[in-house]
């Protein structure tokens, strides 16, 4: 990276909530620049995840998730039809297969109303199999803003709205160190380069905690532990015919293995919930068992062989195993008490579905 005096702003992270900050910032006039350590966007966690267009339905009332995915979900197809991304509304189902888990069946939907969800209702087995005949389920929910999204051309429109409007990413680029002085911050790469900014985003995704330690003079005890989640995916080539979205209730850890559709219409399976302490991607073909005794028990029809491991991804986490939900944690001035500095910590899932709506609240939230 060829020298720089200085820029406005620094987003680190190229992943898809860095690149929508990114280009919002470059849209407001804002000379902007992403400092990516791979040698291209989103390859880290914002490809290997579902690519799910979330309606809102799961998070806690008065949570972060909550208050941005509801609106992000109606701002991202907005978007994807504006710049013709290819997505799909395919709507889902979230399956009761018991008697017993029609209670939390009840919670889902009632948390659902409170997070003003659209486009969410209560629907009968008889219903369900009417359109998913293969689908085994006591009752379920119908969320028909739940949708599909692909990733990748999502955020190759990000990157184009960046350019377009004169920011730029800098690949392959390592932060050795980061100084804050009243005029800014002096930002050091570990090629030699120094780059001066008055504004400095961390959307580093599951490095953020490691960007945050480089701050000189950042307080360690407001930087949180980040635990990594890992989620396996399993694939089929078997098809089905299967038209939506398919999710069992959800537990603590995770919203279950859910059958996934990708834009082709492809089935998938996962994610998981596998606790790691390295960044390693391989799916161990011994997690079938877990994976299957899970899928039959709403696609009666899948059989062990049709299973094939597919990808995983990793997810940074606020709370560890058995902790409970973690929410997005971004944090300001106000917490840290450096200027025009913001972190954003544990931005899993919804991620890709808010990344518009948490660009447009980091923006403001930058001089």
């Amino acid at each position: 990276m060829s020298e720089i005096n200085k820029v406005d702003i620094i987003v680190i992270g190229a992943g898809v909530i860095g690149l929508a900050i990114a280009k919002n910032l470059a849209q407001q006039k804002k000379d902007v620049i992403v400092i990516e350590k791979e040698n291209i966007f989103g390859s880290v966690t914002s490809t290997r995840n579902s690519g799910v267009i979330h309606a809102g339905i799961y998070y806690d009332a008065g949570s972060i998730k909550a208050k941005f995915c509801a609106k992000g979900n109606r701002a991202l197809y907005d978007y994807c039809q504006k710049k013709n991304i290819p997505h799909l509304n395919v709507g889902k189902f979230v399956v009761a297969t018991s008697k017993d888990e029609i209670e939390k069946l009840e919670s889902i939907y009632d948390k659902a109303k409170i997070n003003e969800v659209e486009g969410i209702s209560r629907v009968s087995k008889e219903y369900v199999n009417n359109q998913e005949p293969l689908i085994n389920c006591y009752e379920a929910l119908e969320v028909k803003s739940t949708g599909i999204v692909d990733q990748q051309a999502l955020m190759t429109a990000y990157v184009g709205d960046l350019e377009d409007n004169g920011g730029m990413i800098a690949y392959n680029n390592e932060i050795n160190s980061i100084d804050y002085k009243e005029n800014g911050y002096k930002i050091k790469f570990s090629d030699g380069t120094i780059i001066f900014a008055n504004s400095i985003v961390n959307s580093a995704g599951l490095s953020a905690d490691k960007i945050a330690k480089l701050i000189e003079g950042f307080e360690v005890s407001k930087i949180p532990k980040i635990y990594y989640a890992k989620g396996n995916y399993f694939e089929t080539n078997r098809k089905l015919g299967v038209k939506h979205l398919i999710y069992p209730i959800p537990t603590e850890a995770s919203l279950g293995l859910h059958l996934g559709l990708d834009i082709s219409m492809q089935m998938r399976f996962g994610p998981d919930v596998e606790w790691v302490n390295d960044l390693e991607y391989t799916v161990d073909p011994n997690r079938i068992n877990l994976f299957y005794d899970d899928i039959i028990k709403y696609l009666p029809d899948i059989r062990k062989e049709d299973l094939i491991p597919g990808y995983s991804g990793i997810r940074p986490k606020l709370k560890n195993q058995g902790e409970g939900k973690s929410d997005f944690l971004i944090q300001t001035s106000k917490e840290h008490g450096f200027k025009n500095l913001v972190n954003l910590f544990g931005m899993e899932s919804p991620g890709l579905t808010s990344s518009l709506v948490i660009a447009d609240y980091v923006s403001s939230l930058l001089d």
